[in-house]
């Protein structure tokens, strides 16, 4: 295990990613790594609902429970932003929830060998 490693757990602004990180808090603990919870926001605006403020503030809460660091990155390209930021901070686990778009896959492609990634249902 490289101590510099990490498991990234990967949310979106909605109440039911909090699933996506209590996963990757189970991940971190039983691996021995520390957590890290990324947010990439396509728009300069991550608080396009009513809704969004009280849910952000919930997933950085849980975040600190969990003694995981959330970070927020604005990019266009999430796929390739959630890749840049995994090799930056050296993931060694990813964890996404599904999607129709397909940027789980996207992700998949992107990501340096020997991450392991979980997709949450």
């Amino acid at each position: 295990m490289n101590e510099n490693q990490c498991v990234l757990a990967c949310v979106t602004v909605q109440k039911d990613c909090a699933r996506l990180i209590r996963r990757g808090s189970d991940i971190a603990r039983e691996s021995g790594l520390p957590l890290r919870v990324l947010h990439v926001s396509q728009g300069k605006n991550i608080l396009g609902s009513p809704d969004s403020a009280a849910i952000l503030n919930e997933l950085f809460s849980l975040a600190h429970e969990v003694d995981a660091e959330m970070s927020i990155v604005y990019e266009q390209e999430v796929p390739a932003a959630i890749a840049r930021y995994a090799g930056e901070w050296n993931a060694a686990a990813l964890v996404l929830g599904p999607d129709r778009s397909g940027t789980a896959g996207r992700v998949k492609g992107l990501l340096p060998e020997g991450i392991q990634v979980t997709v949450v249902e």
